[in-house]
């Protein structure tokens, strides 16, 4: 799977949940040059990705973030990082529902000022894939100069 159809079924998984209403890709602080945000927020940025030459497997690595709107007063802290945490967990279960190899993760709460006092969860997780097989390595000097003479 490419790090492209990975992303895609990120965003596919989490527009499944019902407490997703907005996505934001690439960096959370997008929220601010959002002008129509509707939280609740799956954002997400993209780590280090590794993978070995020999294997069949390629890691990604990215920050999932749940992010939404405090109340006045900021009476609701507890219950937005709660649904935040079931969230993203649902999210990394579904994914590994579909074949996608999750690593550990934990969870980080927080508060930040975007457009509008939030507050939310973040964790870090590497997402093993199935590489896409890539033809072999095929040495130009294997073909004639007439096309039709390699496949007589």
């Amino acid at each position: 799977m490419t790090l492209l159809e990975t992303i895609r079924l990120i965003e596919r998984v989490a527009k499944g949940q019902p407490s997703v209403n907005s996505i934001v890709e690439n960096d959370v602080f997008r929220i601010n040059e959002a002008a129509a945000v509707q939280y609740g927020v799956f954002a997400f940025t993209q780590g280090m990705h590794r993978g070995d030459a020999a294997g069949d497997f390629i890691t990604y690595s990215f920050t999932f973030f749940y992010v939404d709107r405090l109340t006045e007063g900021g009476t609701n802290v507890l219950e937005v990082q709660s649904v935040g945490v079931e969230t993203l967990d649902n999210i990394l279960k579904v994914l590994a529902d579909k074949g996608v190899g999750v690593e550990q993760y934990s969870f980080q709460p927080f508060t930040q000022r975007f457009v509008d006092e939030c507050a939310g969860v973040y964790t870090s997780v590497s997402l093993t894939v199935t590489r896409n097989s890539v033809c072999a390595f095929r040495d130009p000097s294997d073909f004639n100069d007439d096309f039709n003479e390699d496949y007589r």
